[in-house]
């Protein structure tokens, strides 16, 4: 499921750089599609002991890859603050750093916590009110944005250092 997530990336990228409300509402219907193929991909994942390696590599890049995408269209034609995608990214970037590190160090895979599937669906909220350009909800939900992104990014420093220190960590 995350690599059809990933192929849909274009084809919403594609409809939302047409412009047009057409163009809009076919892309955000795409956006929910990935939405909801992630949201059972990871309880069916979960409820038939069905996780794999390479989906917990895949399902994080396919997050990465499509809010990373929408946020530099939102960037570029909504004026959102880049300081809050600089927040975002630099978050994702610690985080990769840490794992990457805890791979290497301790042969641990840390998995995402529920503080980052808020983050997520925050910023994914977020991302979908600036195309829509609904202006009072889009203010409220980057400040929320921010604070979840502040947040997740200490509760996952925390968790890295707890998994480094003792090797496992109370989800």
């Amino acid at each position: 499921m995350a690599i059809f997530r990933i192929l849909l990336l274009p084809f919403i990228f594609y409809f939302l750089a047409q412009d047009t409300p057409p163009g809009y509402c076919i892309a955000i219907l795409l956006i929910l599609i990935a939405i909801a193929s992630d949201v059972l991909d990871g309880y069916f994942a979960r409820r038939l002991n069905q996780i794999t390696d390479l989906g917990k590599i895949l399902d994080p890049l396919a997050d990465k890859l499509g809010l990373g995408i929408f946020v530099i269209f939102i960037i570029v034609h909504r004026g959102f603050p880049i300081w809050a995608a600089a927040l975002l990214f630099l978050k994702d970037l610690l985080t990769l750093v840490g794992a990457i590190f805890l791979v290497k160090r301790k042969d641990l895979f840390p998995m995402s916590n529920n503080w980052g599937k808020l983050n997520s669906w925050v910023w994914s909220i977020t991302v979908i009110l600036y195309i829509v350009r609904f202006e009072f909800l889009k203010e409220i939900f980057l400040f929320i944005a921010v604070a979840t992104v502040l947040n997740c990014t200490i509760q996952y420093l925390k968790m890295f250092v707890d998994l480094y220190r003792v090797g496992a960590v109370d989800r």
